[in-house]
């Protein structure tokens, strides 16, 4: 907990940010932006979830521009094991939107991103390393043995199976199983990473029997994300020396 109150601290205590134009379009996702009815949907769907739920806020709150609550937000989503929140946490880094450019530390995210091997993950994680120096890479490992001790699956996973099978304590009514509907889906731009991206994915209503089994919800995630069509742009080129945020 020490790790996310400093970052909490940190992004509280920044202010709000001046993202370069170029910076924030490379961070912002389409999916961030959704009509009000959306929202509300997948709020409710998501509200047993923190995880869940932490990402959702994360994403409202990069559409409006109020970058130091989407680092908040999605900080918060990945100590339950949340991989697109690591991943959105390691784009801000990268290109300096709501914090100070860090590549070494948007390595260390991307690749705790990419700890269960998604391909897109991957990719834009070995992307980042060959733009780092030795200097950088060096630092970026040692970040990365912190966040992983907070963060990692072996830990985080465990957060988030204790809220699921608490909620099973809670539930009344049917557990057959029955699924409906299809995940949402769009069509990402290239260089987009989203959690909607990939088709064809069963959804499931907010007590669907596999959401209410911690190694079944993973599987599924990991379905999402091995098997959905998702491009992958480049990162950039990181800097030697990063500019402060905003430059």
């Amino acid at each position: 907990m020490e790790l996310l109150t400093s970052i909490l601290l940190t992004a509280l205590a920044a202010g709000p940010a001046l993202p370069a134009p170029d910076a924030m379009n490379a961070v912002v996702a389409p999916s961030d932006r959704m009509l009000a009815a959306d929202l509300d949907e997948r709020t409710r769907k998501a509200n047993s979830f923190p995880n869940e739920l932490s990402r959702l806020y994360g994403s409202e709150s990069a559409a409006k521009g109020e970058w130091g609550d989407a680092l908040v937000h999605f900080t918060r989503a990945a100590r339950y094991a949340d991989k697109y929140s690591q991943h959105r946490i390691s784009l801000m880094y990268w290109h300096g939107v709501g914090v100070t450019r860090d590549p070494a530390l948007a390595y260390a995210w991307a690749d705790l991103a990419a700890e269960r091997m998604y391909p897109s993950f991957v990719v834009l994680r070995e992307k980042m390393w060959l733009s780092l120096d030795e200097a950088q890479r060096a630092r970026a490992l040692r970040e990365g043995e912190a966040l992983y001790a907070e963060y990692g699956d072996e830990v985080a996973k465990p957060r988030l199976a204790a809220v699921i099978l608490r909620q099973n304590s809670q539930v009344t009514g049917s557990r057959t199983g029955n699924v409906s509907g299809k995940l949402q889906t769009h069509s990402p731009r290239p260089g987009e990473i989203s959690p909607m991206a990939a088709s064809g994915a069963d959804m499931a209503d907010v007590y669907a029997s596999w959401r209410m089994n911690p190694e079944r919800y993973w599987a599924v995630e990991d379905a999402i994300w091995k098997d959905g069509s998702v491009e992958v742009g480049p990162a950039g080129k990181a800097t030697r020396d990063p500019p402060a945020t905003g430059d």
